[in-house]
């Protein structure tokens, strides 16, 4: 829906070109170039980027009407998308295991307590990383949210966890711990056990910090009795539905565990101009030291008059500059003395 949208605005603004003069038509090229952007920007040197997820069921998809509308597969469309690179995104999640199936291999459990699966535990995600150049440069996403958490001591599932991490972390790759998620079937339908989920959601933020962990409880249940949305929910009382997997997706898209710069325009403020941009979402924070800066992302969606008062180079692999949020309309302006330029090629019909 969202590319036939931007297709039919492309259209617009080619035959509004027929009549105009020779200075109008240069105006309204400039502006073809930004919308493009918002599908993808092409380049042939990327650089590597690897992210495997491992896990359990909601990892495997479970609860999507198909891969591609999984958190995961989101996640993978996405940044094979955004850097030009195929195989970006792994999936190691397997329905019905816990984290200790995650441990590494050769860890011995405690007694009662399943053994590492090989095929699906930290050791081979790492093994997908193995020939990195920049070991900065792969991410472990672990997502066990509640499988066995009725039985295991709080105290034993942040041990897990933590030799999980380390296993990843020591090897300099980057960590993510997703907290639990809600959960009301069967033995999990019990105020103790409700409470245990929410304080298993708070010890994994303590333990591991809130810039390693990604939040997939807050804001999915119903506050009476903890169970999932309805909004979200799959029916089975423990998955996500398509609209569910597609929150998770965005979180772990918030959570930028690339480090990849991504910028945003205030309110106010000439395009232009590298004041005018900031690292949060409300153009505030740290701003760009330039805009040549590999696979960066513009966002322009504050300013509903945005406009420049010099010629703006953007330059840099991969760069996007996307104009709107999709629901309020925003219109760029661009004087005749000035001009836009995005030096990057396109890639058409990959969002």
């Amino acid at each position: 829906m969202l590319k036939k949208y931007l297709q039919i605005i492309l259209a617009v603004v080619i035959n509004t070109t027929i009549f105009s003069t020779k200075k109008r038509l240069v105006k309204r090229i400039i502006l073809f170039s930004i919308l493009i952007p918002f599908f993808n920007v092409d380049a042939t040197f990327a650089q590597p980027y690897k992210l495997v997820a491992l896990g359990s069921s909601t990892t495997a998809g479970f609860g999507a009407t198909t891969m591609d509308s999984s958190w995961v597969g989101r996640l993978k469309k996405y940044y094979e998308c955004r850097l030009n690179q195929s195989n970006v995104v792994f999936n190691l999640g397997r329905s019905g295991y816990d984290n200790y199936f995650a441990m590494p291999t050769g860890y011995i459990p405690p007694p009662t307590r399943p053994n590492p699966d090989a095929a699906f535990n930290v050791s081979k995600a790492c093994i997908y990383l193995n020939d990195l150049p920049n070991n900065g440069n792969g991410v472990v996403i672990i997502n066990y949210p509640t499988n066995n958490f009725d039985k295991y001591s709080i105290p034993e599932i942040m041990i897990s966890l933590q030799v999980i991490y380390d296993s990843v972390s020591t090897l300099g790759h980057r960590c993510f711990i997703t907290t639990t998620q809600p959960r009301t079937d069967i033995n999990f339908d019990n105020s103790v056990v409700k409470k245990k989920l929410s304080l298993i959601k708070d010890s994994i933020i303590q333990r591991f910090g809130a810039a390693n962990t990604i939040n997939f409880w807050d804001g999915m249940f119903n506050a009476a009795d903890t169970s999932v949305l309805p909004e979200y929910s799959f029916g089975d009382f423990v998955h996500f539905n398509d609209a569910g997997h597609r929150v998770l997706f965005e979180r772990v898209l918030a959570k930028n565990v690339f480090n990849l710069p991504v910028w945003y325009a205030k309110s106010t403020g000439n395009l232009n101009e590298l004041t005018t941009w900031g690292s949060n979402k409300d153009g505030s924070g740290n701003n760009p030291a330039s805009f040549s800066q590999d696979f960066a992302e513009y966002y322009i969606e504050k300013n509903l008059l945005p406009t420049i008062n010099a010629n703006w180079f953007i330059s840099g692999i991969n760069v996007r500059v996307i104009v709107g949020d999709g629901i309020n309309p925003v219109n760029l302006k661009i004087p005749a003395a000035q001009k836009i330029t995005v030096s990057s090629l396109l890639k058409i019909n990959c969002f």
